[in-house]
């Protein structure tokens, strides 16, 4: 039987460590633009909440609306920002 060349091992040890680069990379870059979009999309929701609630009319119902969405605007950014700083990283 022959036994592998240490040349053809490392070669091969250097393209599997170069291709889980790239899949890291890519798998880096396709969560920050799920991120991006959820965050699109909540803000969204959110700018539909009050303005729903303000053409209501009932002052007490945009009050709360708009409390709502400040409130999961500010522990979303928090949030976030935590996921974006670990998928720059």
């Amino acid at each position: 039987m022959s036994t592998p060349d240490t040349t053809d091992v490392e070669a091969a040890t250097q393209r599997v460590r170069e291709l889980s680069d790239q899949v890291i990379t890519q798998a880096k870059q396709n969560g920050l633009a799920w991120l991006e979009g959820y965050e699109k999309v909540l803000q969204n929701l959110l700018d539909l909440e009050e303005q729903a609630a303000k053409g209501t009319g009932m002052e007490w119902a945009s009050a709360l609306a708009t409390t709502h969405a400040n409130f999961v605007r500010e522990t979303s950014e928090v949030f976030f920002n935590a996921l974006r700083q670990q998928f720059k990283s």
